[in-house]
């Protein structure tokens, strides 16, 4: 906790493992926070609700659920507080059978559910036994209190199709349980709701260009439902590249009197933006390079608190009041006083389609022109992430090594417009790949210094599928490791937590319509003309890239006689680098540091 006028923070809690979601209850007199005690691989513990006064003193457990606690809001009045949690579909008795009736059984850092289903409950925070809201064969997301606290409303699907789709309408049901009342006509990706009086706010998208269509602010009320970001032209929240971050809630949408609040990210920088409920023009009220907003909260009275993120300087915590900004916490001194952190340079160029293209050179400490250097492309995951003025921690290494790190938002990444975000389905490695070998051109021909026979690329998920690209098309770098990929669209399609939606999506179609398709878009079709020697990481649970995808590639690649090695991670999902165990995170590194010495040395 910190003081708003004074910036000394203290620590509130100790001992108890992973806290997280605090919120300030209504009265301001308590806070209530989830915790994960620790807990070996086999328990598995889950997160329960806990509640401390501000004055300090103990925490108090509240709830004391099989399957653990998501998303816990304060009632409007402070005596009821709101959650998520799994509830069992069948009695399955003791055995370990998984019996799988439907396409969403699995997810991506939690694993299979197919006997579960995600339901709403509540709880008195002075205690008692939690109430069932909901129920039946659907899932609950972003739900929120209305402003009365007499209802919820939540995002879900209750159709017959909704295991096929995977999108959503906005329900609102009583806040006393019975049957949810559907408010939206249109299927959307709704990814936050905020209610306030008639009116509710809510960020998504409706796929009017696809799965790369921006995400808008839009307001239903009295039953109709529209837009009022329609004129920004700018896809919603922080896209940026981190993998450093802890996790905060979202809070995009949020109320502040008349206005709506956003985060919104363009060209490396993630801002704080408000617009009128009503509509007009987006308005811009933090964010400049180096200085970009993860995530906000806004008090009644107008202060915003946020977290910032930086090229040079981990997450810490600022305020805005009275439109002044003041930096409260500084939690990363010692670190940055014994660490040399590098900033990096912008560079940009024309594409051969006439867009622009952004990038970002990293040189290595020590950095003297007239010395030669080896260069890394690094390639971000989305594929619509972005990369920009943000701390990648993963960069510092490397660059400490010796070598420039690039690194380039190429045509299909998010962060800029939504025909820009919008250009890769159906046409995946046509300009992307054309705008990272330019790019490559570009930093060579403009910096002399960078050594071409000492080229290095790697890149996870959306990065790691460009990476396979690139090594069965063109062999100009030196050694590759490619993170966490696709190497086969066809597999992926029925083994990925989002296969089927997201691989249609993508390229267009089910892959039985379309197999030739789906088979020119996918590297191991053309392995036979790798040379370059490739590392291959991969985490055992990865369900959103799934370790199949990992083994056709080093299969391959070692009858090919391709120089490679296969390194996989147990207990680990596709969020390794960002949220993985601490040590293999960093035996991570150390194995793509100890890759790109031998070939790059």
């Amino acid at each position: 906790m910190v003081d708003t006028e004074k910036g000394k923070p203290y620590q509130f809690t100790s001992s108890r493992g992973k806290d997280k979601n605090p919120s300030w209850s209504p009265d301001g007199k308590t806070i209530m926070f989830t915790s994960t005690p620790p807990s070996s691989e086999e328990e598995k513990k889950k997160a329960q609700v806990y509640l401390i006064p501000v004055d300090g003193g103990e925490a108090q457990q509240l709830t004391d659920v099989e399957e653990g606690v998501e998303s816990p809001e304060w009632g409007p009045k402070g005596k009821q507080i709101l959650f998520v949690s799994s509830v069992k579909r069948f009695d399955r008795g003791d055995s370990d059978v998984k019996i799988i009736d439907r396409l969403s059984y699995k997810f991506n850092g939690r694993g299979f559910y197919e006997n579960m289903r995600k339901h709403l409950f509540t709880v008195k925070a002075a205690g008692g036994k939690p109430k069932q809201i909901t129920e039946g064969e659907f899932d609950v997301s972003n739900p929120r209190w209305s402003s009365d606290g007499k209802s919820i409303i939540f995002s879900s699907n209750l159709e017959p199709d909704a295991d096929v789709l995977r999108r959503s309408y906005l329900y609102k049901v009583d806040a006393k349980g019975g049957e949810p009342e559907k408010l939206t006509d249109t299927l959307m990706s709704i990814s936050g709701i905020a209610p306030k009086g008639k009116e509710i706010a809510f960020t998504g998208h409706d796929y009017r260009n696809g799965s790369g269509s921006n995400s808008e602010v839009w307001i239903h009320k009295n039953g109709e439902t529209k837009p009022i970001t329609l004129e920004f032209d700018q896809d919603l929240g922080t896209k940026l590249s981190c993998d450093i971050r802890v996790s905060s809630p979202s809070t995009n949408p949020s109320w502040g009197g008349d206005y709506i609040y956003f985060t919104s990210t363009y060209a490396g920088v993630a801002g704080l933006y408000r617009i009128h409920k009503d509509g007009g023009d987006a308005e811009k009220l933090i964010g400049e390079v180096d200085h970009s907003v993860e995530t906000f909260d806004i008090t009644e009275d107008g202060v915003i608190a946020y977290t910032t993120l930086s090229t040079t300087e981990p997450i810490e915590l600022w305020v805005m009041k009275n439109d002044k900004i003041k930096q409260l916490t500084d939690l990363n001194k010692n670190y940055k006083k014994k660490t040399k952190i590098m900033p990096h340079e912008r560079f940009a160029f024309k594409s051969n389609a006439g867009h622009e293209v952004e990038g970002w050179l990293m040189k290595p400490p020590g950095f003297d022109p007239e010395k030669k250097y080896p260069l890394i492309l690094h390639i971000h995951g989305g594929p619509r992430g972005a990369y920009g003025n943000s701390f990648v921690h993963e960069f510092q290494v490397l660059a400490a090594q010796g070598w420039a790190i690039m690194y380039i938002n190429p045509w299909g990444s998010g962060g800029y417009y939504e025909e820009y975000q919008a250009a890769l389905p159906g046409h995946y490695f046509e300009q992307d790949y054309d705008d990272l070998m330019k790019a490559v051109d570009v930093i060579i021909e403009q910096n002399k210094w960078v050594d071409e026979k000492k080229l290095g690329v790697t890149g996870g998920s959306y990065g790691g599928v460009m990476t396979n690209w690139i090594i069965t098309h063109t062999d100009r770098f030196a050694a590759a490791s490619t993170l966490r990929s696709i190497t086969n669209w066809i597999t992926f399609f029925g083994v990925s937590d989002i296969g089927w939606t997201f691989g249609k999506t993508e390229i267009g179609g089910n892959f039985w319509e379309m197999e030739e398709e789906f088979m020119k878009r996918s590297p191991i079709r053309y392995v036979g003309n790798v040379k370059t020697p490739t590392q291959i990481i991969h985490s055992e649970e990865d369900y959103r890239c799934p370790m199949e995808q990992a083994e056709q590639l080093f299969t391959a690649l070692k009858l090919l006689g391709v120089e490679t090695e296969f390194i996989r991670f147990p207990g680990e999902s596709h969020e390794l680098s960002r949220s993985g165990k601490p040590k293999h995170r960093e035996e991570r590194l150390e194995h793509m540091v100890r890759w790109f010495k031998k070939y790059l040395y």
